[in-house]
């Protein structure tokens, strides 16, 4: 074992004719058994005025094995920066093993960037060296950024962006398209580093930003401000009205109740599956049994066990039919807003009595947009795609203990048949939803649509007992991304 503070003095030992050589032996000595404790004395050593010191110590240095040692040598290039030893660390390609600051910037002088820019706990550290007193340093750490591939390194990249819209990781960000992979963080980063005309392509509605924007801190809050402040018009509309969970579309919906998952918000999650129509809610209940939470109110509570008691072992239920087709979708469309859609309701059932399959999809549309009471006229109609566009646009009902419309045609009966249980909007639902419910037969409630019917019975009966529920609100308060009640 050396006795390093007694190789210390021999290295120091300036004798005429004896200290060089004094000084040689004490560089082999510690040459043929380097430590972490000598590298230090050896890197000292590679200044020394004697060639014969000087190669040893630098032969030694060339020849690290231990990782410990190469720390060393890593930790007093990076304190001192001597261009020496930053030269012999790019030549011999070390790269230190912690701590994490240390691994970065050898990694960055050595040009080994990849061993640190795939991990995202690195990339805070590699941004900060963009700023080091190096070029070298400072210009590797850029360009290793900028080419990032890595999901979760790019996702940490652009949370620091997010963090500091003016600073370098945005400015790497923006040069090279990168932008994260969460849409609710890719929505508030596009809108903070003011890449608005994207961000307006993908989020014009203010869903995704609204809810990254509840859940941020107060210091990117700030940032999002900024931007709605800065005059641009499009940004007013982030000062969006209530709007009950109800009134929301079917994407809205997904959306709030994807980031309710992502974010573990059961509170806000079961509030929304009591209204929700259960093709929305019923999945949840997997959800919700997996999470282990619970409500604490004692009558909530007994609504929630129940929904679980009875969902037990049906987590899986089929879509509710889809009657969809791009070119059927365009007819009702049309129907929706073309010309049809300033008619009065009498002049459309008039024209519906001899319109062709395609116009008569549209005359529904359009009497559907109005909501027409003509569900019974439409059921009578004797084409059958008129007939499925009164089921696809809630025209036409079934009854709520009913699994298949009562239709001649197989496509109708296909399409549109076994949806009213997961359709019914449970905030909606009256006194005569339940006493149906309680009229069905008992084959209703087996199997997972009879799953369906136990639960949305349970909610109805707890609306019918509750009248006054709450109803929820989505993008409540001025900017809120969740469901929260109304005032």
């Amino acid at each position: 074992m050396i006795d390093v503070e007694k190789i210390r003095k021999r290295l120091e030992n300036r004798w005429p004719v004896v200290g060089k050589l004094i000084r040689r032996k004490a560089c082999a000595e510690m040459a043929a058994e380097v430590s972490a404790q000598t590298v230090p004395l050896l890197a000292g050593a590679i200044a020394d005025d004697d060639s014969l010191v000087r190669e040893t110590a630098l032969s030694a240095l060339r020849s690290l094995r231990s990782q410990d040692a190469i720390d060393s040598l890593c930790a007093l290039w990076a304190k001192e920066r001597a261009a020496a030893l930053g030269a012999l660390i790019a030549e011999t390609g070390y790269v230190a093993a912690k701590p994490a600051d240390l691994r970065v910037l050898s990694a960055l002088q050595t040009k080994q960037a990849g061993l640190v820019c795939q991990d995202g706990e690195f990339i805070v550290l590699v941004c900060a060296a963009m700023g080091d007193r190096e070029p070298f340093i400072a210009g590797a750490a850029q360009a290793a950024l900028g080419t990032l591939t890595k999901r979760d390194a790019v996702d940490a990249l652009c949370r620091l962006a997010i963090q500091e819209p003016a600073g370098a990781a945005a400015k790497v960000c923006v040069e090279t398209g990168k932008r994260p992979s969460d849409p609710e963080q890719a929505a508030i980063f596009l809108f903070v580093t003011r890449q608005l005309d994207a961000y307006f392509q993908e989020d014009f509605e203010f869903q995704n930003l609204r809810a990254a924007y509840d859940r941020a801190e107060e210091r990117v809050q700030g940032h999002v401000m900024e931007v709605v402040r800065s005059g641009d018009r499009r940004c007013l509309g982030f000062f969006g009205r209530r709007k009950p969970l109800s009134e929301c579309t079917q994407q809205e919906i997904e959306l709030a109740v994807e980031s309710g998952l992502k974010h573990r918000d059961w509170p806000q999650l079961f509030r929304a599956f009591q209204e929700m129509p259960l093709k929305y809610g019923f999945p949840l209940l997997a959800e919700f049994r997996k999470s282990g939470w619970e409500p604490e109110a004692a009558d909530l509570k007994s609504v929630y066990r129940g929904a679980l008691k009875e969902s037990e072992g049906q987590e899986l239920v089929a879509e509710a039919p889809k009657a969809t087709s791009s070119l059927f979708e365009r007819w009702l469309a049309e129907g929706r807003s073309g010309e049809l859609g300033r008619l009065g309701e009498s002049e459309l059932l008039r024209r519906l009595e001899t319109a062709a399959p395609p116009d008569g999809v549209r005359i529904v549309g359009a009497l559907a947009a109005k909501g027409a009471a003509a569900g019974g006229v439409v059921q009578k109609n004797a084409h059958w795609l008129v007939r499925l566009a009164g089921y696809a646009t809630g025209l036409c009902q079934m009854e709520i203990g009913q699994d298949v419309v009562s239709d001649s045609n197989y496509w109708v009966r296909e399409l549109a048949s076994g949806g009213k249980a997961l359709e019914l909007w449970p905030v909606k639902g009256t006194p005569a939803d339940l006493e149906a419910l309680n009229a069905a037969p008992a084959e209703a409630f087996v199997g997972k649509m009879g799953a369906v019917r136990r639960v949305l019975r349970l909610l109805l009966a707890y609306r019918v007992t509750v009248p006054d529920m709450e109803e929820v609100v989505y993008l409540a308060g001025e900017f809120a991304g969740e469901f929260e009640a109304a005032d």
